[in-house]
């Protein structure tokens, strides 16, 4: 399921400048960081993320609407755009890199990025002057992660959170 235009003109710009994350005590509310590790080198693990999309959008309700923004093959990187029912955005960030004795490591981010959804003309610029207002994920970006993680067809383990 497709955003609408105003979300998609509007995504890069907010995911650009987040404003959401710009105070530390206030984004713990709505992000969640994970560090992964897998058998799989980093990029068959890159590789089964990108084919984990598609079956998480089906299985999950928290993939319903995204869309792949930017996926760097030989820095294994990618950004995800999720959108909620009211198109709020949240971006998902994942980067793998080799492990450290075998395998990869990946890190691994999902927030909110403002406090208006991108379908609000210009939200980009009113969750600027409001990035300093507290709001809950009601952890949508954990159990995003954690569905992405369980759908891919490599062994994944989260190292730490």
């Amino acid at each position: 399921m497709a955003c609408c235009f105003l979300s998609s003109i509007q995504a890069p710009v907010q995911a650009a400048i987040r404003p959401a994350m710009w105070l530390p005590g206030i984004r713990n509310l709505h992000s969640h960081k994970e560090t992964w590790q897998s058998e799989a080198t980093a990029p068959d693990s890159l590789k089964s993320l990108l084919s984990a999309l598609e079956k998480v959008k089906v299985d999950s309700p928290y993939w319903r609407k995204h869309k792949v923004n930017k996926v760097d093959e030989e820095r294994y990187r990618v950004q995800i755009f999720t959108y909620t029912r009211a198109e709020w955005l949240d971006v998902v960030e994942i980067e793998f890199r080799p492990g450290q004795t075998e395998g990869s490591e990946a890190e691994t981010a999902s927030f909110s990025s403002g406090l208006f959804p991108t379908l609000v003309p210009l939200c980009f610029v009113l969750n600027t002057v409001l990035f300093f207002v507290p709001f809950l994920d009601m952890d949508y970006n954990k159990k995003r992660l954690d569905a992405l993680r369980e759908a891919m067809d490599v062994p994944v383990s989260v190292f730490n959170q």
